[in-house]
């Protein structure tokens, strides 16, 4: 929830034009850490940004300490647990250096695209996590199913790349003087709606072949409904010009979709010999859960 609360503010210091309120790094103004008496509003939301990242780093420690003494019925320690609290616990600090490079370059469009990638992969890690901890266990699925989920998690990825592109292309920079990538606003904007387009198909394939799969379904239906809501959003601040509301707005969507997708990914493996689920038979049946 704090990776995808930085994602929604990230977005925030972008629509506010925030994005050089503290227009150095690791420093807010030369010879200050914290925003002075004269320092403006963007200032104090651009700190406010920053700060969020010691509220994740607080939250990191805690959950290694504790991946780090959890352990299995047979007492054995959790080391997937300790795996991906420790991978959570190093992409924050990647995650702030590129922060800082972004300000210190002035929000170089590019660099600005790259931030949104460890934010996007500490929260599939964080998924999975949470699947670990609440010792949710997967669900067998036919091949065919898992094939289309991984095709699912390819495009979905490329949908939230190329998203940023489209940011870096558009009228939001972060900043009135923030110079943009030099792409083609509508071109970009329209491969990245075809492939918006074409995970909504990948999912809605998914849900139809894993209709009688009661747990998968489960899953699929909240990447599909996620999905729906985020292309909504897309569509409408696309045709209001980018108002800044609805662009946080959409911010917020990406976060949902990466952690929903994430969600079906982790949930569903292939299972060896299982045929195509027929209506009426629960094909997750066999996994325990809690």
């Amino acid at each position: 929830i704090a990776n995808m609360g930085l994602i929604f503010t990230g977005g925030l210091v972008r629509v506010t034009a925030s994005g050089l309120g503290c227009p150095t790094w690791p420093q807010c103004t030369a010879g200050s850490y914290v925003p002075h008496s004269a320092t403006d509003l963007h200032a104090v939301i651009e700190f406010a940004n920053r700060m969020l990242t010691f509220v994740l780093v607080a939250i990191a420690i805690g959950t290694l300490i504790a991946a780090w003494k959890a352990r299995d019925q047979s007492g054995s320690p959790r080391r997937l647990a300790r795996s991906l609290a420790i991978a959570a616990a190093a992409g924050i600090p990647a995650q702030a250096v590129i922060g800082g490079v972004s300000v210190l370059s002035g929000l170089n469009p590019w660099v600005v695209g790259a931030h949104l990638v460890p934010s996007v992969a500490l929260v599939f890690i964080c998924v999975v996590l949470v699947h670990e901890a609440m010792d949710v266990r997967p669900a067998p699925v036919p091949t065919l199913v898992r094939r289309l989920v991984v095709a699912a998690l390819f495009v979905g990825v490329l949908v939230m790349l190329v998203g940023a592109v489209v940011t870096g292309a558009g009228p939001n920079s972060g900043d009135g003087g923030a110079a943009r990538n030099g792409i083609d606003l509508v071109s970009v904007a329209r491969i990245h709606s075809l492939l918006v387009w074409l995970t909504v198909g990948l999912t809605v394939l998914i849900a139809w072949l894993g209709r009688a799969m009661t747990r998968v379904r489960r899953a699929v239906h909240l990447l599909l409904a996620v999905e729906l809501l985020q292309g909504a959003i897309g569509y409408i601040q696309y045709a209001l010009h980018l108002p800044p509301g609805m662009v946080a707005g959409h911010m917020l969507g990406t976060a949902l979709f990466a952690a929903s997708l994430a969600n079906l990914w982790w949930f569903t493996r292939p299972a060896v010999g299982v045929a195509p689920a027929m209506p009426g038979v629960d094909g997750g049946a066999t996994a325990t859960s809690r």
